[in-house]
């Protein structure tokens, strides 16, 4: 597995939901997140992540259609309390220097 330093594996699974969701303008569900961090962490670690996440009040979900047009359980950054200025913070100052370039802007 590749090295998620200096963020903890919560943090930068949060990082990669504002990725996808903010940067790219993707919809995030389970499967696809488990499909982009693979290189990073197994799928119950980013399970324990997300669970984390969501009590610490970092991400938010909702149930609507995956890209293939399934039902899924979407997830987004919780803009509650300031935890999307947080993980944006986050994400400019380590996204490069963690996964180099590989997902592009």
């Amino acid at each position: 597995m590749k090295s998620m330093k200096p963020v903890s594996r919560e943090l930068f699974v949060a990082m990669m939901i504002y990725h996808l969701t903010e940067v790219k303008k993707e919809r995030v569900w389970f499967g696809k997140l488990v499909e982009s961090l693979q290189e990073y962490m197994t799928q119950n670690i980013v399970s324990e992540a997300i669970d984390t996440l969501t009590d610490w009040l970092i991400i938010k979900g909702e149930y609507g259609p995956t890209d293939n047009g399934r039902a899924g359980y979407l997830m987004f950054i919780e803009t509650h309390d300031g935890g999307d200025f947080r993980i944006k913070e986050l994400y400019d100052k380590y996204w490069d220097r963690i996964v180099g370039g590989k997902y592009g802007g």
